[in-house]
């Protein structure tokens, strides 16, 4: 997987985005996602997926690595396009009949308009993922949420267990190829229709799982080996702190989004 990135892996680099506070990123992303819920403009989400692909690219991360991160979503989109296409606006007027369903002028529009917003969505996540170290994005939440502790939330618990899960989400994607590879040495075919498929994915799930099994177990036994302790309060490596450049990409992120909004969004 040499060269290949997928969603939760964070691409080491020197570039603006990556020296962005993870803060002022992760709030910028919820507000991003919640604006995008109260609208369903196409151009609007046309203008802001054009803002993310230029985030990304001032990035270093390439355009074809985006290509090849997205497309596990390719059929999430796909699928929401088609539901909206058959089951969306049946009212409108009719465009055409494919194989006895009825396209509607709404539907076209519904189509289009919430395959870009899970676009937005997906793309939005990209950008933070692949800028952001796991354990930044763990620090970051779990000092939004200290509060809880009042009220006997683990924050420390939840902050490690989402580091390790976004930790290893490109270890197991490593792991589910090198098992492919070595499932195709022994003969094993993938091809075929997709319940034939579904049936030879046997093959690497159940090693996959077993192996996800010995990592969490090695694991555990190394975190309580270190004495680790979720209740004890513990100091951060990084110490996270506004600078200039942070308030002005938010500021100018946050304004780019609103007049879209208000211009194309309404």
């Amino acid at each position: 997987m040499v060269g290949r990135f997928i969603f939760g892996q964070y691409k080491p680099s020197n570039s603006p985005g990556h020296r962005l506070d993870p803060r002022g990123k992760i709030l910028y992303a919820v507000f991003l996602m919640i604006l995008s819920l109260f609208t369903s403009s196409v151009a609007y989400y046309a203008i802001i997926i054009a803002g993310i692909i230029i985030l990304l690219l001032l990035s270093n991360i390439s355009f074809i690595t985006l290509i090849r991160t997205g497309k596990p979503f390719i059929l999430l989109v796909l699928i929401t396009a088609l539901y909206h296409l058959i089951f969306s606006a049946r009212d409108t007027r009719t465009l055409f009949d494919i194989f006895g369903f009825r396209i509607t002028e709404g539907g076209l529009y519904m189509a289009a308009a919430f395959s870009l917003r899970v676009l937005v969505f997906v793309g939005i996540a990209f950008f933070i993922s692949l800028t952001t170290m796991p354990s930044d994005m763990a620090e970051v939440l779990v000092g939004w949420m200290k509060p809880l502790k009042r009220f006997g939330v683990p924050v420390n618990d939840i902050g490690l267990i989402i580091f390790i899960a976004m930790r290893f989400i490109p270890v197991l994607a490593e792991e589910f190829d090198t098992l492919r590879k070595a499932q195709l040495v022994r003969g094993v075919d993938f091809s075929g229709n997709l319940i034939k498929k579904s049936r030879k994915m046997i093959f690497l799930l159940i090693p996959i799982f077993q192996s996800a099994m010995r990592r969490a177990d090695d694991l555990a036994l190394a975190i309580e080996a270190r004495g680790y302790s979720g209740s004890v309060e513990r100091s951060s490596y990084h110490e996270f702190k506004w600078r200039p450049f942070d308030f002005v990409f938010f500021t100018l992120a946050v304004a780019f989004a609103v007049l879209s909004f208000i211009f194309a969004g309404v």
